[in-house]
């Protein structure tokens, strides 16, 4: 593993590849894994990287500060997408705790929309399993507390 501490960082486990910067890492995943087609609003550099800055502007650093926790033994799993804004929140707050989680990418269009469907009856994201204690929940405000409830370290 390399020894600086950049972000963001990208570990292939598929291939071993491991990259750094943005672009780098953008251009690599539509390629090796997409049409090769990186979308225009992605290829724009300086403009790119202003244009996402200003976008989490309003969360005025959330998701940016550690909070003490205790490690789960399992991951977590979380459901959702990129654009819903209540999933952000969620990943927000497993981000400061350092919660190791995988998500299940349920974009609109998504096959996956129908395995939560099959699996709780609706679809709704987020939706968080947390196999360590045996909670299921949609939510994204019912999460957040049961996150720091749960797995914040007290005092």
């Amino acid at each position: 593993m390399p020894s600086t501490r950049q972000f963001p960082f990208l570990i292939d486990p598929n291939n071993g590849k491991q990259l750094y910067e943005s672009d780098d890492i953008i251009n690599y995943l539509f390629t090796e894994y997409g049409d090769g087609q990186v979308p225009l609003s992605l290829r724009l550099g300086f403009l790119t990287t202003l244009t996402c800055g200003l976008g989490l502007a309003p969360r005025a650093g959330k998701g940016g500060k550690y909070v003490p926790s205790t490690v789960p033994e399992q991951p977590l799993t979380l459901w959702g997408y990129e654009l819903s804004p209540f999933v952000v929140v969620v990943k927000e707050a497993l981000s400061e705790l350092e919660l190791p989680y995988l998500q299940v990418t349920a974009s609109r269009g998504s096959p996956k929309r129908q395995l939560l469907l099959e699996k709780r009856g609706t679809f709704q994201v987020p939706y968080l399993e947390d196999p360590n204690q045996g909670v299921y929940l949609f939510e994204s405000s019912a999460i957040v507390k049961y996150l720091y409830d749960t797995y914040a370290k007290k005092g």
